[in-house]
């Protein structure tokens, strides 16, 4: 369901926007092996926010279990995500919102065009299946437009924290010079630490 992005590309799944490059792959938890407690928020943010996906997962789980559970083992990560997304960020958890609501449309758009029986139902098909290409790309570019100006954000905390640091180097040289003369006198068959402290001989001095 993602029209967009080619493997090793930007955006594709080995590209430097792909999921792969975030984060490695995690076999997601089975379905039937999640908790009912666990089960209910993620069903009813989805009869919330997806009500035609949900609609059909049910129709699909009175059919066929099995593929309803398999179904739901992929699409129950995505949903945390967002929920996640969502608490931490309304704006971004919108924005995967949408972009869900567009890739299961694009899905059934899909379907259609494959069922259609003339060439004049396929173009109007096809046509409103770039139409929804486009504001999925649109969503897209929204969240990565988001991250770049968060990194920026963060970037320019980081030059001013260097930039401040570097102007108080001499007192921050004499305050750790103190810290070092003031430290208590290594014992006899004391060890260094890396820091430049002592550390008693021991078992006990070994960190956890």
């Amino acid at each position: 369901g993602r029209p967009f992005g080619r493997p090793g590309g930007p955006g594709g799944p080995g590209g430097p926007g792909g999921p792969e490059f975030q984060r490695p792959p995690i076999r997601p938890r089975p379905w039937g092996e999640v908790p009912e407690p666990e089960r209910r928020p993620i069903e009813r943010f989805m009869e919330e926010h997806f009500p035609r996906m949900y609609v059909e997962l049910q129709g699909l789980k009175d059919r066929d279990e099995i593929r309803y559970v398999r179904r739901m083992t992929h699409i129950a990560p995505q949903m945390r995500q967002i929920m996640e997304a969502m608490r931490a960020d309304p704006q971004r958890g919108a924005l995967m919102i949408r972009e869900r609501q567009l890739e299961f449309e694009i899905r059934q758009t899909v379907a259609q065009y494959r069922k259609a029986e003339d060439d004049s139902a396929r173009r109007r098909i096809r046509q409103h299946l770039e139409e929804l290409c486009g504001k999925v790309f649109d969503c897209r570019s929204e969240r990565r437009q988001m991250e770049v100006r968060e990194l920026e954000a963060r970037l320019s905390e980081l030059q001013s924290r260097l930039s401040e640091s570097e102007k108080m180097r001499p007192a921050l040289i004499r305050q750790r010079a103190s810290e070092l003369l003031e430290r208590p006198a290594p014992q006899p068959g004391g060890e260094e630490g890396p820091d430049g402290g002592v550390r008693p001989d021991g078992p006990e001095s070994e960190p956890d």
